[in-house]
């Protein structure tokens, strides 16, 4: 709680020194803690602050910590019981950023151009359970198996990729994948995307993937799962990526235009 406290606080005075100064104080305190509450800052049935621990921290009247509190019961976001103290009700669900595909596509390729490329492991394979639900196959469908490491043009390995793909008919040797962007060979297949959805995480370097990128086991890595999608709305490409931090960044830049 002290540091949610100090992290509440350290809005707070943010939203002092800016427009919020102009308004009430309760609704400043109301305004802090529900966005905190939104954003998952604190989260479903987590324990709210106590009247007496806004008040403290806060500097505020224990009617302006209450009214703050009320205004969160009346919106449901939280639920009040005498001996209890208060508990957010409010479940946070992250929303996907949304941008266009083609210049994702567009810089994937690129970085593929600019890097050197090595194929591990090139098979066609009964995927895993989690692989073969998203790609909507049936037991005992094979599907291409790739398994990749990409290096900087210096030759210091930053990437490690494993990759299920559907619907490959040709092109799609280990020559050819050392020699032209993936996504390049894909359509050739015919293999036109449309949607891509990804997410982020961190996950730790095992043994065999901190020899491949030169790193020490255990050392945190930037993971990337990847859900490929063409018109009709079929996942037909599931790729999991792992990268060297020192060795790459995931930038995004947005804008309210």
């Amino acid at each position: 709680m002290p540091e949610l406290l100090n992290e509440l606080k350290a809005d707070w005075q943010l939203a002092q020194n800016g427009t919020m100064s102009r308004v009430p104080l309760y609704h400043q305190l109301y305004s802090v803690l529900k966005a905190a509450i939104l954003d998952g800052t604190i989260p479903l049935d987590a324990q709210m602050p106590t009247e007496q621990q806004l008040t403290a921290t806060f500097d505020v009247s224990r009617i302006t910590a209450k009214r703050a509190m009320d205004e969160l019961a009346a919106e449901n976001l939280v639920s009040r019981f005498r001996g209890k103290g208060s508990h957010v009700t409010y479940l946070y669900t992250p929303k996907p950023v949304r941008g266009p595909l083609v210049g994702m596509l567009d810089s994937l390729i690129e970085m593929a151009e600019h890097s050197i490329v090595r194929v591990v492991s090139i098979e066609k394979v009964v995927p895993p359970d989690d692989v073969r639900e998203r790609l909507n196959l049936s037991e005992g469908d094979l599907v291409h198996k790739v398994v990749r490491v990409n290096s900087n043009e210096e030759g210091e390995p930053y990437a490690y990729y494993l990759s299920w793909t559907v619907g490959i008919s040709r092109s799609y040797t280990k020559r050819k994948l050392e020699s032209t962007p993936r996504l390049n060979l894909l359509r050739e297949n015919n293999i036109n995307l449309t949607k891509m959805e990804q997410l982020l995480s961190a996950k730790s370097a095992s043994g065999r993937i901190a020899g491949e990128l030169d790193v020490e086991p255990g050392t945190a890595l930037l993971s990337v799962r990847r859900f490929s999608s063409t018109e009709n709305g079929e996942t037909v490409d599931v790729l999991e990526a792992l990268y060297n931090p020192e060795l790459y960044q995931f930038a995004m830049v947005m804008s309210l235009d």
